[in-house]
């Protein structure tokens, strides 16, 4: 893609931090205002605006950060309590926006359905959530970690030190498929193999171990990741949503958070049921992950943490289903389902009943799918005879994981999907 080159080599000229003071003077001149640091209204907690942060100050300089395939303004805020708070400046849409934030309600839900379980307390497990905060109908802010970075530019890093990229790596598979078709039995796993030759699986390793000081710290962030990998794998593959690109996989380099950015719930074009996305792996566990995950941390935490994380959502006391339900309203609302022809924006009482029950049958496909995978399932259907040795309790979190790391189903997917990464 040279229009891509020529547009990066725009935006490194571009990418010098700006003075604020030239953007906004009433930002550069705030300092110890009333006004709170945003997104401490996300918790389902009553708030307390007594013991929120306050802004002290908006530091002069306004970065650009590459996130995600896009360009954005990152702000940096200083609240009173000393720490730094990092926002990016995101310019979306109204619906993408609203969609998003239901979302995030969601998933602060399921955080609360993890804290009532015993498994999953144990584990500290619970969602990495970012706020998101609307500025604007077409605008808003999203909280940032400077220390995160996506695999794509992790790939592109070790890429660009050797000639390469990732773009002109997924076109040499694709010619060496070509090529090798008539000779090979199995040309995608040839070429797949030329191309593992230049992209080794071990370069996420190698770059989050450069990062951390110790094997102890090293350790931690692994055993961490595993855990929030799984609650994100979860939620992603029960709402339908399509296994992610390497832009769109976001790690903490530090800490072991990561974030699955733009997951959203998958509809059907006829708005009534949800609809699979038809990729030949439910997730995605390349060999980089697996291998930074490590064959234990893969087998132990990742399939532990999964099934735990099952168990809480599935709970019949936890009423997951209905705040689905609720959610999945909105966005059949917002797709243009119920709206009464000739009357935008309003529904009848028919229309609204027909609603619900599209709704709740989309809850029910995505409940199915996290009873599924819960431990508390595989005892209820149980059915040993003899001395048959009985299969273990996790065995649907293990054939799930062994159907995304795959990598004869893996080199299937699209290029751009980066199959080797």
């Amino acid at each position: 893609r040279k229009w891509q080159v020529a547009i990066r080599r725009q935006l490194e000229r571009a990418a010098a931090p700006k003075q604020l003071e030239s953007l906004s003077r009433a930002l550069a001149e705030s300092k110890g205002s009333q006004m709170e640091v945003p997104g401490q209204y996300m918790d389902i907690k009553e708030p307390m605006p007594d013991q929120h942060v306050k802004v002290e100050r908006v530091l002069p300089d306004i970065a650009l950060v590459d996130r995600n395939m896009a360009c954005h303004r990152r702000i940096s805020i200083r609240g009173n309590d000393g720490k730094l708070y990092h926002f990016l400046v995101e310019a979306t849409g109204a619906a993408i926006s609203s969609s998003d934030e239901r979302f995030l309600q969601l998933c602060q839900f399921m955080n609360r359905c993890m804290e009532k379980e015993k498994q999953t307390r144990r584990r500290n497990m619970r969602l990495h959530i970012r706020p998101v905060v609307g500025l604007a109908p077409r605008c808003r802010l999203i909280a940032d970690d400077p220390k995160s970075i996506s695999l794509m530019e992790v790939l592109e890093d070790n890429l660009a030190s050797r000639g390469h990229t990732p773009d002109g790596l997924a076109l040499k598979f694709s010619e060496k498929a070509q090529m090798l078709a008539k000779t090979e039995k199995d040309p995608l796993m040839a070429a797949m193999n030329e191309v593992a030759d230049i992209l080794h699986d071990t370069v996420l390793l190698d770059y989050i171990r450069a990062q951390i000081p110790t094997n102890a710290h090293l350790w931690s962030f692994r055993k961490h990741l595993a855990v929030q990998y799984a609650c994100q794998v979860l939620v992603s593959h029960a709402l339908f949503a399509p296994s992610v690109t390497p832009s769109r996989l976001i790690i903490s380099q530090t800490q072991g958070n990561i974030v699955l950015a733009g997951a959203a719930p998958s509809l059907s074009k006829d708005l009534t049921k949800m609809q699979d996305p038809n990729d030949l792996v439910p997730f995605r566990m390349t060999r980089m992950l697996t291998t930074l995950l490590s064959p234990v941390g893969l087998e132990g935490g990742f399939s532990a943490a999964l099934g735990a994380s099952a168990l809480a959502l599935s709970h019949p006391h936890r009423q997951l289903k209905h705040h689905l339900a609720a959610m999945l309203r909105e966005e059949l609302i917002s797709s243009g389902a119920g709206v009464t022809p000739g009357k935008p924006g309003q529904m009848g009482s028919e229309t609204g009943r027909q609603l619900l029950a599209k709704a709740f049958n989309c809850a029910d496909q995505v409940m199915n799918r996290v009873t599924a995978l819960s431990p508390a399932t595989a005892v209820k259907n149980e059915n040993v005879k003899g001395d048959e040795i009985p299969p273990p309790l996790n065995n649907k979190v293990i054939q799930l994981i062994m159907n995304a790391a795959d990598p004869v189903k893996q080199i299937q997917m699209p290029c751009l999907w980066h199959p080797w990464a």
